[in-house]
């Protein structure tokens, strides 16, 4: 049985696939391995409601979603010895020019949004086979601890938290300037971060797909025609204040723990440290050889705090007004 689930959220491209890889891998923890959009989102896509956004509340939750959530989790689950051979492998692959190019072409539109993962649909589907294979063979003797990351969890806490009473949060947060650079290069790498087939038409400048990539934020349809700096600050605000106020109104209910990427980046041992004392596991068995160098995540290009500036500086100059007062509230000065 899943017991204290740990929740890791963040606005996309903050940081939390590197993390969550990093915990996948940890001996302590459970985990699918990917992102979970195609269990959420078998009975929760966004056209379910409309397309109003990829939001869920906890009254969305259903007894039939339930189920077959916990189950899924739990059965496609496997502990992080089991991930880090899975990642060993996907290292090895990602150098590889044959790779990259099926990788273009297994992703799969399952409930609307892509599954997202480094590996092809194909290799999904064989890993999902080998794990619900292990399961069966050696199952968990006790209860285990899994960890769930899917960017669109800024926008369902409520519904988490009804489907596990007894999570605990990481919130990972990112200076805004940087994250919707980050976005801007991610919104043109429509392979490595695809989005959702939406019922309208994106005539976003610059920007010549008919996918919405990332979060379906609440109000995306009023930015079909923004620039794109303007509908990646919007997916910034919007994740984060969805966190902030859900922090708010749980505080002393609901264990958090809230990490800036950047402290990730320049001190892992530190931040890990951090993780590992709230998660109440091992630092040195599960973190440790994380220590003093990070794995390389789904990185468009290598991270560096001013890039910002170079790669689109007159773009988040536009919208900076727009994003201060949530960058106040998240303590980054401007």
């Amino acid at each position: 049985m899943i017991r204290s689930p740990v929740i890791v959220i963040g606005c996309p491209r903050s940081g939390t696939t590197l993390l969550f890889n990093i915990l996948s891998e940890a001996p302590a923890l459970w985990s699918i391995g990917y992102e979970s959009k195609a269990i959420i989102e078998r009975y929760h896509a966004p056209a379910v409601k409309g397309w109003d956004s990829g939001a869920l509340d906890a009254d969305d939750l259903t007894a039939e979603s339930r189920a077959f959530m916990l189950h899924e989790f739990q059965r496609q689950a496997a502990p992080g010895t089991f991930w880090r051979r899975v990642n060993r492998f996907r290292s090895g692959l990602r150098d590889n020019s044959f790779y990259r190019s099926i990788r273009r072409r297994g992703r799969s539109t399952a409930a609307g949004s892509s599954v997202s993962s480094a590996l092809p649909q194909a290799g999904l589907d064989t890993i999902r086979r080998a794990v619900a294979l292990r399961n069966r063979v050696a199952p968990p003797s006790g209860d285990i601890c899994l960890v769930e990351k899917t960017p669109e969890n800024c926008l369902r806490l409520p519904f988490f938290l009804a489907l596990f009473p007894d999570a605990r949060i990481i919130y990972l947060t990112r200076d805004g300037r940087s994250n919707i650079s980050s976005l801007m290069e991610g919104w043109l790498e429509p392979h490595t971060f695809p989005g959702y087939d939406v019922p309208a038409t994106l005539s976003i400048p610059g920007y010549s797909r008919p996918r919405w990539a990332f979060s379906l934020i609440p109000g995306w349809r009023d930015l079909t025609k923004s620039p794109l700096e303007e509908v990646c600050a919007w997916q910034w605000i919007r994740c984060n204040e969805a966190v902030l106020e859900h922090r708010e109104q749980t505080a002393g209910r609901v264990p958090y723990l809230t990490l800036r990427y950047e402290d990730l980046i320049a001190d892992p041992r530190s931040a890990l440290q951090d993780v590992a004392t709230f998660l109440a596991v091992d630092f040195t068995a599960n973190f440790g050889r994380y220590a003093d160098k990070l794995p390389e995540i789904n990185i468009v290009s290598a991270p560096d705090a001013q890039k910002w500036r170079r790669k689109h500086g007159v773009e988040i100059e536009r919208i900076q007004p727009l994003i201060e007062p949530t960058m106040a509230r998240l303590g980054y000065g401007t």
